[in-house]
């Protein structure tokens, strides 16, 4: 087993606890779904988040425990700074590409059968990317989840850097200030319909994989720097 592999399958074990609750999460909820929709009779007043979209809530702890709590154990086996980021690239990568492969597979579940019985909302028909196909919808949602992986994976890179502190407080800070000065406002929301609600395929994932690899090159600063102990 290369050290690549080996990685993959320590992410993995690393997460899987995680995806049980995240499992037992939307098993609860969808059961629960069916009960109220059985005690109401009208669907049309039972309106539920896609499961699928409950699941991929996953990929914030993709972003998060690995990068702050995987290191330290690939380091010991052996392998380098550069093998360990690599890996983790190629498991940020795993995990956006499967998790909108699911969101297309259920995405048609629900047109074709669930809402028969239950209104659902689903971030493919919110955002729009339902409009671009198959395809589309696929290289979409990969460029929108590698972004929330790569802004995570640079913020808990970073947590034993004292620039990484400094990252943190300017983009808690850059939250309520970009939301309570009406100029500003009007930038982010511009930048996120740019991101996530643009009309044009190309231009949406070619706006989310530059910033993605942006974030995850000063992911790698601080990976460079990242002290074992």
């Amino acid at each position: 087993m290369n050290k690549t592999t080996a990685l993959m399958r320590a992410s993995f074990l690393q997460l899987r606890p995680y995806l049980l609750v995240m499992l037992g999460t939307v098993a609860i909820s969808m059961i629960a779904n069916v009960i109220v929709s059985l005690s109401l009779g009208d669907s049309s007043e039972n309106t539920q988040v896609s499961a699928a979209n409950l699941l991929t809530v996953l990929l914030l702890f993709v972003g998060s425990v690995l990068p702050a709590s995987l290191f330290r154990r690939v380091m010991n086996l052996g392998a380098t700074r550069k093998e360990y980021y690599f890996g983790m690239l190629l498991v940020y990568s795993l995990w956006s590409a499967i998790f909108a492969v699911l969101n297309i597979i259920w995405l048609q579940v629900e047109i074709g059968f669930i809402r028969q019985y239950e209104n659902t909302f689903n971030i493919l028909e919110i955002f729009g990317w339902n409009q671009f196909g198959i395809v589309g919808m696929f290289f979409y949602q990969f460029g929108a989840y590698l972004l929330l992986i790569s802004l995570l994976n640079l913020l808990f890179s970073g947590l034993r850097h004292v620039l990484g502190w400094v990252v943190w407080v300017v983009f808690i800070a850059a939250i309520p200030i970009f939301t309570s000065i009406p100029s500003l406002r009007h930038t982010l929301a511009d930048g996120l319909l740019a991101l996530l609600f643009n009309d044009s395929l190309l231009q949406g994932l070619g706006l989310t994989l530059i910033v993605s690899l942006v974030l995850l090159a000063g992911g790698w600063w601080f990976t460079a720097r990242r002290t074992i102990a």
